[in-house]
């Protein structure tokens, strides 16, 4: 299973050992039909090397495919033995692909002028750590204010998503101030969303 985003191509990647030699892998789309290495609109199919025994092919998806594909589509790849074709089965391995969608959440917060708080952002939809992470108050950068009034953690990933966190020192608390955090996501291809 795999859980991928839709913005930029994706990459399947089909591993199988025990081969007597180099061997074609076919993959096969969630219709049941075999991808020809001719289409290059919707797919790249990269055979792989035959190294001791083993290979590695991989299906690039491109990006307007990804969009037309729904979650739950599985992708085949499939390999014959070519020294024994008439009697060895097919090995067919499947992937059920998990379409992500992109979400920063924040929670409204009342809090108490003048005292210590911490605020936080979750961020779901995400294959991998985020590129950075920067908070705002009132639509000021606060980051790289980071420190005695400020501390920020970007989170770490897990799970697809991460929750970046903001302290706000009791000094730095005033009153009617908002805050945002804003993240940039190369997989999304999004800068201050």
């Amino acid at each position: 299973n795999k859980s991928i985003t839709t913005a930029t191509d994706k990459f399947l990647t089909c591993t199988v050992s025990g081969l007597s030699q180099n061997t074609p892998v076919t993959w096969i789309d969630p219709e049941n039909n075999e991808i020809p290495d001719s289409d290059t609109n919707d797919y790249v199919i990269d055979q792989g090397t035959y190294v001791f025994g083993s290979k590695a092919s991989t299906l690039t998806i491109k990006t307007d495919k990804i969009n037309s594909l729904s979650s739950g589509d599985t992708f085949k790849c499939k390999l014959r033995s070519a020294q024994f074709s008439s009697y060895s089965p097919n090995v067919v391995k499947e992937m059920i692909l998990t379409l992500l969608t992109l979400d920063v959440e924040t929670t409204n917060k009342e809090v108490e002028v003048g005292t210590d708080e911490t605020i936080s952002c979750v961020i779901t939809g995400i294959t991998k750590q985020l590129d950075s992470v920067v908070w705002r108050k009132d639509g000021t950068d606060v980051t790289s204010l980071s420190g005695s009034n400020y501390v920020v953690s970007a989170g770490t990933y897990g799970s697809n998503s991460q929750t970046t966190t903001l302290t706000v020192n009791a000094a730095a608390n005033t009153p009617d101030s908002t805050y945002t955090c804003a993240i940039t996501s190369d997989e999304w291809l999004q800068t201050n969303k």
